[in-house]
């Protein structure tokens, strides 16, 4: 049986409640070869505090690392990697909840497929997310589980839709890797956004991944979180825009449309610091650039009426 070292990377600022939540979910993991190593990305009194309490009644299970110069999320998150001692990296963001059984069943599914450090594979897990904030009712994601997806790539499975809805989900805090993936191919530093997107990219681009995904929910993606310390939700269309052209290769023609469709159009329709007219011209511009098939699509539509009804 293949129980390995797991260390649990939690890169942060100064959000100590969400932090707190963040690490007992660890804490009460029933697999227990683990270490937790919590990277402030600058400095935090309030974080320091945070760990020493929760040490003093957890036998220094946690290490902290503080930066003190501000270096973005991804580079915390390299800095956690180059310091662990695991042979497996498990990634958990700091709003995020692990469910008690979250490591086990990815190691058993690890196991299951016989795979070992000396494997290059990805192993993630579905997650539960918020339907309804105030009577904590969730829905799950992704919509279409890995396997039964019949995609070949990382891009396609994220970005190409059935109807709607994308038909892919692969969640940071959902990650299990070998540590050896993360030092070969680390989070691009330096990016405002998509950092997530761009190193699962990058490690299907740079590896022969085996994708391997726990079906049932194993963590709680939450959304309680305020919207504006989320980068995920700041609206930059235009930096969008240039990384996926950056990343063109990954995609298939479709998944790159959908791309297009979903995160670029919509983002400049609710762009507000552009007119009704600037919005339109810049939909349109980039509406003629797709294939007719793509063009047919509801979800084409139902663009198109976000814009007209000017939301």
């Amino acid at each position: 049986m293949f129980e390995p070292l797991i260390s649990v990377v939690v890169p942060t600022f100064d959000r100590p409640f969400f932090l707190n939540r963040a690490i007992e979910s660890v804490l009460i993991q029933n697999y227990k070869n683990v270490e937790i190593i919590v990277i402030v990305d600058g400095y935090s009194e309030n974080t320091l505090k945070l760990i020493e309490e929760l040490n003093q009644k957890n036998e220094n299970k946690i290490r902290l690392i503080q930066t003190n110069d501000k270096v973005g999320g991804s580079e915390a998150r390299n800095i956690g990697v180059r310091e662990a001692t695991g042979d497996l990296i498990a990634l958990l963001d700091d709003d995020d909840e692990w469910l008690r059984d979250k490591l086990s069943s990815q190691l058993t599914l690890i196991n299951e497929n016989q795979l070992t450090i000396e494997d290059d594979f990805l192993c993630f897990t579905s997650l539960k997310r918020y339907k309804e904030i105030s009577q904590k009712v969730y829905d799950q994601l992704p919509n279409v589980n890995y396997k039964e997806s019949g995609k070949n790539s990382i891009a396609s499975y994220l970005f190409e839709t059935k109807g709607l809805r994308n038909i892919g989900f692969i969640q940071t805090s959902t990650v299990i890797v070998p540590k050896r993936l993360l030092l070969e191919t680390p989070f691009t530093k330096g990016l405002i956004k998509h950092q997530d997107w761009d190193w699962l990219l990058n490690l299907d681009k740079n590896h022969e991944l085996s994708i391997i995904q726990v079906e049932e929910p194993k963590i709680i993606y939450h959304s309680d979180v305020p919207k504006d310390s989320r980068v995920g939700y700041i609206n930059r269309w235009k930096f969008t825009e240039i990384w996926g052209l950056n990343h063109r290769e990954s995609f298939t023609k479709q998944a790159y449309e959908s791309f297009v469709l979903n995160y670029i159009l919509l983002g400049i329709a609710s762009d507000q610091s552009l007119s009704k007219k600037e919005r339109w011209l810049e939909i349109k511009d980039r509406y003629e650039k797709l294939s007719l098939k793509t063009k047919l699509r509801p979800y084409t539509w139902k663009m198109f009426v976000y814009m007209v009804l000017g939301k």
